[in-house]
């Protein structure tokens, strides 16, 4: 039996309220717990500090797993679970399927295609944790190890707004897997690079990532290590702590304020922080001081439109975004 199958027996177990042996590791107190997530059915491992308080916000870090039969979901997730019952936070490994390595190469339209159904499984597993546990909505990471890399940068440049920061450790790298993400990326998104100074899988790909990544304007910081081709939880996790105290979060929403006035649009935000100040610049020369404004464009086309925002301290944050007017409705 390999081991998807046997999550799967545990989670039909589960179904059907008989019980389901759950993974233990004699470095933390609480079991990894196999989950199915009810959208589209898709399967992860989860990890939940003891300490866990649902009273309050908790970050959430999902890690991908590398290439089979060398990584799996169980291997990635004990790497970070003595980590995340030291320092405090949730993490989730789901079952990905686009992680293949080596050669050849898998052609780029199918591996594109497996990037596509694992940007889903992320994203649903996301969501359920959302729904059962307090998830703090501006402390949510995706980081991977080796092949893992394929979903974490798919799926992670293409939601900014859902995963603060991305971690990329001794990853696979292949420019034609992500080229159609290039006009997709935030630069305001950090995203942390570790590759192998001797890492002879990985170390040139690591190197090339990010290269391609400040090309396109990322906000990308590498590292360069030493050793053998391993994961790096630690260091990730120490990026994503800097982040949260020296990066603050800010996103601009905007839609159609009436379906029937595409023309007049409606901004939104979500921070980190809680702005004292606001400043709208709606690329049409007009401005708003409000913190979620509603603009009428006279003219259909192409606007970039500015929020300055200040902190409490006096700290200024500047968020941007194109917009085409008018917008389309959401579905």
């Amino acid at each position: 039996m390999t081991r998807a199958t046997g999550i799967s027996l545990c989670l039909l177990l589960l179904a059907t309220a008989t019980g389901c042996p759950q993974y233990r590791d004699p470095r933390v107190p609480n079991p990894i717990v196999p989950v199915a997530e009810p959208d589209l059915g898709g399967e992860y491992l989860l990890y939940t500090p003891s300490t866990y308080d649902p009273s309050r916000a908790w970050p959430l870090i999902v890690v991908c797993h590398g290439t089979k039969p060398w990584d799996y979901p169980l291997r990635q997730i004990r790497d970070w679970v003595k980590l995340a019952e030291e320092k405090g936070f949730v993490v989730a490994a789901p079952e990905l399927i686009g992680t293949k390595a080596g050669w050849p190469a898998p052609a780029a339209d199918a591996q594109i295609k497996k990037q596509q159904h694992d940007e889903e499984t992320i994203l649903a597993t996301v969501r359920h944790l959302q729904g059962s546990h307090n998830i703090s909505r501006d402390r949510i990471f995706l980081t991977g190890w080796s092949a893992g890399n394929y979903a974490v940068l798919h799926t992670g440049l293409r939601h900014p707004d859902v995963f603060r920061a991305l971690a990329v450790l001794q990853g696979n790298f292949d420019a034609v897997y992500v080229s159609r993400l290039a006009d997709q990326i935030d630069p305001f998104q950090p995203v942390y690079v570790l590759y192998g100074a001797i890492d002879v899988l990985t170390g040139k790909q690591g190197k090339n990532c990010v290269q391609w990544l400040r090309e396109n304007r990322a906000a990308v910081t590498p590292e360069e290590v030493g050793g053998s081709h391993r994961g790096h939880p630690t260091k990730a996790y120490h990026f994503f702590n800097r982040v949260i105290r020296k990066v603050p979060w800010l996103r601009i929403r905007a839609f159609a304020a009436d379906p029937r006035d595409p023309m007049t649009v409606q901004f939104k935000t979500h921070a980190s922080f809680e702005p004292q100040v606001y400043r709208w610049t709606f690329g049409d020369q007009e401005t708003s001081p409000v913190a979620t404004p509603m603009h009428g464009y006279m003219t259909p086309g192409e606007y970039t439109v500015t929020l300055t925002a200040e902190t409490e301290a006096g700290r200024k944050v500047r968020r941007a975004i194109s917009l085409t007017v008018p917008q389309k409705p959401r579905l």
